[in-house]
């Protein structure tokens, strides 16, 4: 996890979203008898509806004269994205509070949808959360989004089949394609035409010095470093070592075929510990975790991912909506929310907490790749960028596309999206010292048949899992 406007939309998508409109986008009461306010929060179903429950219950005994609506959205996140860009580009003052993907920060901030926090959200009080998710909060400077929970890009293997995890991708292809029970393959991830994608091929990118764009803002895909990494994916296909439907897996998909017992290795986010060790697991407790490889004098780097609460520039009751923020993304929330649901904490002081690790003894393991995971480039136009890199990465490993060719075109066209709508002042540093290259919104989707590049599609996936 993980996105996206500019999307093709097939014909039954945008009925069920239009359906969907229709029914829960009317607007509702702003107060209740006995003068109440009444805040909505958009959310996607949570994995333990009964708790979240009662954290809004507890919400409202801590704040009497708040009430909470919770309105309850699709699981896929593609849907989830389309109803929320609909409500608010129509000003529709219905919903205070959204929950969206880190990767729809910047390009609802850009659009004016969301509301800047710093006038409630004190430096000081930001403190305790992992900085990185801060940043990718963030645009122009300013923070739109709180980090409710977050997800990283892990490696898991089966500990009774090997030893010590590889550390490189080198070591991890000499490794499964060892001798071994037949029918049992060798790594699995997410190699659909979707966001997982881009997440597994960043993956490989930054592992390798590689990046989206250097130092300068230039696009540099097409880099010796990003060939070489999508040669490495490729390779993982050609040679058998991933599983043979891995082109069309999202993230269910791959972790039902590690948790079924065929598949050594598997790249997933943090989540997946917990559905692997299920009762019901065959592979329960044969399980390890493990940073991702690298490539040779490369670091292991996961893709950070995570849900956030934002507050509509069109409500009517921002500082109660800010009430209700604060308290979802506060200590003991989120530690009820660990202990019951196995969610990664966005606070760094819950991976020492007693009782979230006698729930989750694992977190122990999980605290530096959260810290150390890497932000996708920060943008209003991301999903433009999205979309070229998963068509190209795609195409490369489905053999319609060479590595070298693939990364071209893809640079190519990215350099295309940059040049056409530039605006140096909104480059920021990243987190490992490189800028990303940001770009205004304005006009985008109008030029979008005239650059003619990938609009990538996305799985229906369980929002959480990025």
């Amino acid at each position: 996890m993980g996105t996206e406007r500019c999307r093709r939309w097939s014909l039954g998508v945008g009925l069920t979203a239009g359906l969907f409109a229709t029914l829960v986008a009317l607007p509702l009461p702003a107060v209740w008898a006995g003068g109440a306010t009444t805040i909505t929060l958009a959310h996607f179903k949570q994995r333990d509806r009964e708790l979240e429950a009662r954290l809004l219950s507890d919400f409202e005994k801590q704040h009497p004269g708040i009430r909470v609506r919770l309105r309850e959205m699709p699981t896929s996140s593609d849907l989830q994205h389309q109803q929320f860009v609909t409500w608010l580009a129509a000003k529709d003052p219905s919903v205070d509070v959204y929950a969206i993907d880190l990767i729809w920060v910047a390009e609802f901030a850009a659009a004016g949808w969301i509301r800047s926090l710093d006038g409630f959200w004190s430096p000081a009080a930001r403190e305790p959360f992992v900085p990185r998710l801060i940043e990718a909060n963030s645009y122009k400077g300013r923070v739109y989004a709180v980090p409710r929970f977050t997800e990283s890009g892990l490696l898991f293997y089966r500990k009774d089949l090997v030893a010590t995890p590889p550390r490189t991708w080198a070591e991890l292809e000499e490794q499964a394609l060892r001798p071994r029970t037949p029918g049992l393959t060798g790594y699995v991830f997410q190699g659909k035409q979707y966001e997982g994608l881009v997440c597994n091929f960043l993956e490989f990118l930054w592992s390798n010095k590689g990046a989206v764009m250097d130092v300068d803002g230039r696009v540099t895909l097409d880099a010796p470093e990003g060939i070489e990494a999508l040669t490495a994916m490729v390779r993982l296909v050609r040679r058998g070592i991933a599983a043979p439907g891995v082109t069309t897996y999202v993230e269910h998909d791959s972790l039902r075929e590690f948790t079924e017992g065929r598949a050594v290795f598997h790249r997933n986010w943090s989540y997946a510990w917990a559905v692997a060790n299920l009762p019901s697991s065959p592979v329960r407790g044969r399980v390890g975790i493990a940073p991702l490889p690298a490539f040779p004098g490369g670091r292991s780097t996961g893709a950070l991912g995570g849900w956030n609460l934002a507050i509509s520039s069109y409500s009517q009751h921002p500082d109660a909506a800010w009430k209700l923020v604060e308290y979802l993304t506060g200590h003991s929330t989120q530690r009820a929310k660990a202990v019951a649901e196995g969610r990664l904490p966005t606070r760094l002081e819950l991976y020492d907490d007693p009782q979230v690790l006698a729930a989750n003894p694992h977190f122990a393991e999980f605290r530096d790749a959260v810290i150390h995971a890497r932000n996708r480039p920060v943008s209003p136009v991301y999903a433009r960028i999205s979309g070229i890199i998963q068509l190209h990465v795609s195409r490369a490993l489905v053999g319609a596309e060479s590595p070298d060719m693939a990364m071209q075109r893809a640079a190519e066209a990215v350099r295309r999206v940059l040049t056409r709508i530039p605006d140096p002042s909104l480059t920021r540093p990243e987190p490992d010292g490189r800028r990303s290259g940001h770009v205004r919104l304005h006009d985008l989707e109008e030029r979008g048949a005239e650059l003619g590049e990938g609009s990538g599609n996305r799985a229906d996936r369980p929002g959480p899992t990025r």
